[in-house]
């Protein structure tokens, strides 16, 4: 699923190879880049912490982490864990 800072980092290379960005849409891209760098490194600790729970056979571990997986997917950010 794509977010809509992936859309709109599309968005900005698609113009970057026609004319320069401005100082504002530079900004943007580097807001873009940021929030895509959380969002991969969320989805890897959660790949890596389902693994990990399927391992070691923990089905409500499992559970929790595919919910927030799915939230991560939807909207970029899973919702508080629990603990």
């Amino acid at each position: 699923m794509m977010l809509l800072i992936h859309q709109r980092m599309a968005e900005l290379y698609t113009i970057s190879r026609t004319r320069p960005l401005t100082p504002a849409e530079l900004t943007e891209q580097q807001q873009c880049l940021h929030a895509n760098a959380a969002y991969c490194w969320e989805m890897a600790r959660l790949n890596a912490e389902g693994l990990l729970a399927a391992q070691t056979g923990d089905t409500g571990w499992q559970q929790e982490i595919h919910a927030q997986l799915a939230e991560v997917r939807a909207g970029g950010k899973a919702g508080r864990r629990r603990n």
